[in-house]
């Protein structure tokens, strides 16, 4: 077993090798298979959501915060499960672990000890964007949440990312389920750190951890 670019190669008997092709996507490394992050994707979903807009604050270890909105018009079970998460406490001390400044930064999948160390999500969720066969007309302009997923379009499970810029070349292909209300400096500060390689598999990782100490509903 070798490295070959962004490829490992599996030299086999008789000098023949296979080489397996490597691709970054939005939630882990795609392989070429068809599988989920974790769990698969839940039947007969029937979303408890509050009849008001719901709202949340992301608070990070410098005490930083930006607050956001969450549209279960748009996505009901994705606001469900963020929502299930978020009381939950998964995101307490996860990191934001991709970021490129003019497109989004990423994180809900990784937690910052003594380097990257992945956290799987409980279940995965429907996609509810239009090229998945689902009505959802948010679209991804600056400060809008969305749901990270692999190339299976029922892969999301907990990983997300925020609009830094808008990207239409991502709607209807992702589900949007929220938007920033306040903290847009906040996300600029963290769009524009610095970042580099982790290992030769992850690109674009800041090189001081940003870190959200917990996510919280707003009590209306």
């Amino acid at each position: 077993l070798r490295r070959f670019g962004k490829a490992l190669v599996i030299d086999l008997s008789d000098g023949v090798s296979l080489m397996i092709h490597l691709r970054m996507t939005g939630q882990l490394i795609y392989d070429g298979t068809e599988r989920y992050a974790a769990g698969h994707p839940s039947e007969n979903f029937v979303a408890e959501l509050p009849n008001k807009q719901t709202r949340v604050v992301f608070e990070f270890e410098n005490g930083k915060k930006i607050t956001a909105e969450l549209y279960p018009e748009h996505a009901p079970e994705t606001v469900a499960n963020f929502i299930d998460l978020v009381k939950s406490g998964f995101y307490d001390g996860l990191c934001f672990h991709r970021v490129i400044p003019g497109f989004m930064i990423q994180g809900g999948g990784f937690k910052y000890e003594n380097g990257l160390k992945d956290k799987k999500a409980p279940k995965c969720i429907k996609g509810e964007f239009a090229m998945n066969g689902f009505n959802n007309s948010l679209k991804h302009s600056r400060g809008v949440i969305s749901m990270a997923r692999s190339m299976h379009p029922d892969s999301a499970g907990s990983q997300f990312f925020i609009m830094h810029a808008d990207a239409p070349h991502l709607d209807a292909q992702y589900a949007g389920f929220g938007k920033l209300t306040d903290g847009y400096d906040v996300l600029d500060k963290i769009a524009n750190v610095k970042t580099g390689n982790y290992g030769w598999y992850m690109q674009d990782v800041p090189r001081e951890p940003v870190v959200i100490e917990t996510i919280e509903l707003v009590k209306e």
